[in-house]
């Protein structure tokens, strides 16, 4: 931790500003290079607490494997898978906002991150899980109660835009609804990292009467918004994000439409309202609604009765959002209490309406819109495979690319077979060798460097199953009658408890194989499991055969 930096901040009173870094410092003397000096310093001492740089390299990590739609290829996808896949909470949570509301309409049941990919783009899912991330990682926080509230409004607020959007009519309602969510950014980064600053906040909006923006930079010398904005732009997250961040004066909401100002109206439009409903006594929420929708008008044409039954289906639609996001239900179930009947309809009106309705209402249509949310469902080791394999065969209905039926191959095969790594390799006829081309799991970069081998007459395990053309699943590589048998570099580099090996054969003979190990002595691959295996194997040659 940088102790000077640390000492600089607290050494203030809670209610000054930051020394030297405010608006108009004379240390800076310009108010734009005041305030960049500002997000600065308060990066600074977020980055020396706890966890955030580690957090903060993973975020980039996400961001940067494709930094343009001109760069999608296969190494770029299956980067971006693998550093989904390291997290299995992350894999779920993601599956989980694919098959929700949000994207059902266009893309049916998904059950892999390889498909989500396929299906939807790159773009939408590495920001998408870049964001749950971000969710991830404020919730692991003493502020709770306070992130809990914040994060549960900023998600109603994506659904709400989304929805908007949607009516309207606008391209990239997933967009919107990440801009939306995002937000809040610089608000939840100081409740997690500067607490005694937000109350200072609160308390000057209340006893001087200031607005947020005004009362956050007279605390911080920023406001919240320019925090998150300078946060995710360190994150690099596209611009168009980073720029939906900034709150729209009266201005600029006659301002000419375009594709980011489109996405800033929706994040401040939805917002605005949420916040201002949520803070109402419950008899002025009909005026406060009608109020915002006023103010907004102009560029989003939405009547009261309109935006209460959008409101309402958000609220319907939350249960697959929240759990993604990690949100406590209590925090996000106060939106009910608003929002499920009119806001201003009388006590007994609301109680009669909600006494008909569902605790966990379901989506449209009575679809499970959370894949893998029991034990016995997705997530479920047979139920991964089987769902696995049904996807890579309804995708090689139509048009497709080979590699996109590896990647969904090999991520069926790590998840169901509950893999350390797995690897595809692809022979050279011409060199003579075998070698790793791509794959999933731990330390699985220096792995594809590392894992090659001369193909000959040998009598190691490798070649013996290549000659054979049958593969081989080894519970116990320790046993001395397997041990002789493992090659040098395999035992030097390699050596897993427990792996299996398939070759890949084709009319002309091996073209490749598949492996697959795990961190401990046992079956990798059970005697039922065995055809699950077999048939992925015989998809990938039927691809290579009659695809495209």
């Amino acid at each position: 931790m940088d102790t000077h930096l640390e000492g600089r901040y607290t050494g203030g009173m809670a209610n000054e500003p930051i020394p030297g870094e405010g608006p108009g410092s004379p240390e800076h003397g310009d108010s734009g290079q005041a305030a960049c000096g500002t997000t600065d310093f308060l990066m600074k001492i977020i980055h020396s607490k706890g966890e955030l740089p580690a957090f903060s390299s993973h975020i980039v990590e996400i961001n940067t494997k494709l930094s343009s739609l001109t760069s999608v290829n296969f190494s770029s996808a299956g980067d971006l898978a693998k550093i989904i896949l390291k997290d299995f909470s992350l894999t779920n949570r993601l599956l989980k906002i694919v098959n929700s509301a949000l994207y059902a309409g266009q893309s049916g049941k998904v059950t892999t991150i390889s498909k989500a990919m396929f299906l939807l783009g790159i773009e939408k899912i590495r920001i998408m899980a870049a964001t749950l991330m971000i969710f991830d990682h404020l919730e692991n926080n003493s502020q709770v109660k306070e992130l809990q509230e914040i994060a549960s409004t900023s998600l109603m607020s994506g659904l709400v835009a989304a929805s908007v959007a949607a009516k309207m009519k606008m391209a990239d309602k997933e967009e919107v609804f990440i801009c939306s969510m995002l937000f809040n950014l610089g608000k939840m980064l100081v409740i997690c990292y500067f607490p005694d600053k937000y109350e200072e906040i609160k308390r000057r909006m209340v006893d001087l009467e200031l607005d947020e923006v005004k009362a956050s930079t007279s605390v911080l010398g920023v406001s919240y918004n320019d925090l998150g904005m300078a946060v995710s732009r360190s994150w690099n997250f596209p611009d168009k994000i980073v720029r939906s961040m900034e709150p729209l004066s009266d201005h600029n909401l006659d301002q000419p439409k375009t594709e980011w100002g489109n996405l800033r109206l929706l994040s401040s439009y939805s917002n605005e309202l949420l916040s201002n409903l949520i803070n109402a006594p419950s008899p002025e929420r009909a005026e406060v609604l009608a109020t915002v929708l006023k103010r907004y008008g102009k560029r989003i044409p939405i009547q009261p009765d309109e935006m209460k039954s959008l409101l309402e289906s958000a609220v319907a639609n939350g249960n697959p959002y929240t759990d993604a996001a990690k949100i406590n239900r209590q925090a996000a179930d106060r939106f009910k209490q608003l929002f499920q009947s009119p806001p201003g309809d009388p006590p007994e009106t609301q109680k009669a309406k909600n006494s008909g309705k569902s605790e966990h209402p379901s989506l449209p249509g009575g679809r499970d819109p959370c894949p893998g949310a029991s034990t016995s469902g997705l997530e479920a080791r047979g139920g991964v495979l089987a769902n696995g394999l049904q996807e890579i065969k309804e995708a090689m209905k139509g048009s497709y690319r080979l590699n996109d039926v590896l990647c969904m191959i090999l991520e069926t095969m790590y998840r169901g077979f509950e893999l350390n790594r797995v690897i595809f390799c692809l022979r050279d006829t011409k060199q003579g060798t075998m070698a790793a081309r791509f794959g999933l799991g731990e330390s699985v970069e220096e792995i594809v460097q590392r894992f090659h081998f001369r193909v000959s007459r040998s009598s190691d395990l490798f070649n013996i199953v290549i000659a054979q053309g049958k593969g081989v699943i080894i519970d116990n590589s320790a046993n001395p009658s397997i041990l002789k048998i493992l090659p040098d570099w395999y035992r030097r580099f390699f050596l897993a408890p427990s792996f299996f090996i398939y070759p890949l054969i084709a009319p002309k003979g091996c073209i490749g194989m598949f492996y697959g190990d795990r961190k401990t002595p046992e079956p990798v691959i059970t005697q039922a499991d065995i055809t699950f295996m077999e048939e992925l194997r015989d998809i990938f040659l039927s691809a290579i055969s009659c695809g495209p």
